[in-house]
This record gives structure tokens, C-alpha cells and sequence, in this order.
């Protein structure tokens, strides 16, 4: 990677760090594109996405149980619907923590619904570790594969089409939630 200065790899790391605390999928994506041309062991692009996938996601079980101690919280806790949701939440902890990771926009309220019907804090950081390292292997396992059969055309068509499959997956889920049946 020409356009980072001798002796300022860590600042590329750390933006894969930081990276996925403000969007985690294009990150993923970027990373997984950017380990395919970098002169660079691609495992340490690899580390550090999957590093600051965990850590951008183990906090968000804290805010969830935060909310459960305010008046207004304990009060929608306490109705039916809710209670039924948190019985499958607490029984199914490990099988939704894995399954969320891959439905768009269900990540956030189930990890902040886990923390606030209170499931055993281990039991999510390991689910969303394991779930994380799927998501991160997945992707650059497809991106090197396809590398390795397409070759050098693949590092410059394959993240313009990830991230064309990205917005359009993205502008379908909005398209039908805006205009769906109501």
C-alpha cells in the first residue's frame, strides 16, 4: 500500500479498528478488498477487523442493560409481549446472537434486547465472537477465492460489485419498507 508512509502501518490497523464502530459491513468489505493487494500478511488485516468487529459489538449488550434500570424501561419490560420476548431471547440466546449477525438491521435491537432481558454477559460476547469471526471468514475467504480464480482482474471489479451488492440490498430493504404493504 504505496499511499501509507513508511512506518505508519499501525494507523492503517488502527483504522480497521476503529472502522466497524462506525460501519461494520463496509469495513469488512473494504478490508477483506484491501488484503487481497496488500504487500502486507493479509492475517493481520484480518486480525485487526475482526478485533474491532468484537469490540464495537460487546459494548452495545451494556446499553441494553443500562436501559432496564430506568423507570420508564422497567415499565415496558413488564408487558406481555415483551416478557414472551424475553423468554425466547433468554432460551434461543446463542442460536439469535449467531443468526442476527447476518439479518441486516436485527443486530442492533437483539444485542441491546440481550442485555436488557439480561442473558449471561459470557454467553453473548461468545456468540458475538463467534459469530463475528463467521461473518469476517466469509468474506475474505470469497475474496480470496474468487481472487485466486479470476486473478489480478478480480482486485479491481470485486469490491466495486460487494459494495454494489451492498447498497443494493440495502435499497431494497428500504424500498420495501417504505412502499410494503402496510
Amino acid at each position: 500500500m504505496e499511499f501509507i508512509p513508511e512506518g505508519s502501518m499501525w494507523m492503517f490497523y488502527l483504522l480497521l479498528f476503529i472502522g466497524p464502530f462506525v460501519q461494520e459491513d463496509t469495513t469488512v468489505i473494504g478490508a477483506a478488498s484491501l488484503s487481497l493487494t496488500s504487500p502486507n500478511p493479509w492475517y493481520f488485516i484480518y486480525a485487526a477487523v475482526l478485533a474491532g468487529l468484537i469490540a464495537s459489538d460487546s459494548w452495545k449488550y451494556w446499553l441494553g442493560w443500562a436501559a432496564k434500570h430506568h423507570k420508564w424501561a422497567k415499565k415496558y419490560g413488564e408487558r406481555e409481549r415483551v416478557q414472551k420476548l424475553k423468554d425466547v431471547v433468554q432460551n434461543n440466546a446463542i442460536k439469535t446472537l449467531v443468526t442476527v449477525r447476518f439479518l441486516p438491521m436485527a443486530r442492533i435491537p437483539t444485542y441491546l434486547a440481550t442485555g436488557f432481558f439480561g442473558v449471561p454477559y459470557i454467553k453473548y460476547w461468545l456468540s458475538i465472537a463467534f459469530s463475528g469471526f463467521l461473518y469476517v471468514s466469509m468474506f475474505f475467504l470469497a475474496f480470496h477465492l474468487l481472487g485466486e480464480l479470476v486473478g489480478e482482474q478480480i482486485k479491481v471489479y470485486l469490491p466495486i460489485v460487494a459494495v454494489g451488492l451492498v447498497v443494493a440490498l440495502l435499497g431494497g430493504l428500504f424500498l420495501r419498507k417504505r412502499f410494503g404493504r402496510k
